[in-house]
C-alpha cells in the first residue's frame, strides 16, 4: 500500500468507473450496488456520482479533503490490473473506490 496525494486520486480515477465499499470506524461494512465516477474536484472536496443504470436519485458521495486523513492506493498480490484508492477518513471509517485503475508509480 503507498499513500498518494488528492491530485494523484484525482489523476488515477479520472474516466473510470469503479465500485465503492465503505467500512465504518464500527465495523461495519456497506458496499453500493452502484457504480461510481469521480465527477467533481475542488480544493475542499471529492465528488463522486453514481453511474447510469443507477437510480436518478441516487444522492452524489462527497469525500470532504478536511475529513481525510490520508489516500492509499494499492493492488492486491493476485490482481494484475484491479486496484484500490482507499480514502482513510479521521473519524476512523474508510471508503474504498476499486476498479481498473492504473498503477501511479508505475508505466
Amino acid at each position: 500500500m503507498q499513500d498518494i496525494d488528492a491530485r494523484t486520486v484525482e489523476r488515477i480515477l479520472d474516466g473510470h468507473v469503479t465500485t465503492m465499499i465503505r467500512r465504518g470506524d464500527d465495523g461495519s461494512l456497506a458496499m453500493s450496488a452502484d457504480k461510481w465516477r469521480l465527477a467533481e474536484v475542488t480544493d475542499a472536496a471529492l465528488t463522486f456520482r453514481a453511474e447510469p443504470p443507477a437510480p436518478p436519485d441516487v444522492a452524489p458521495h462527497v469525500i470532504a479533503l478536511d475529513d481525510v486523513d490520508h489516500f492509499a492506493w494499492d493492488r492486491l498480490p493476485k490482481q494484475q490490473k484491479r486496484s484500490q484508492i482507499r480514502a482513510y477518513l479521521r473519524n476512523g471509517d474508510v471508503v474504498t473506490f476499486s476498479g481498473m485503475l492504473g498503477d501511479p508509480f508505475g508505466p
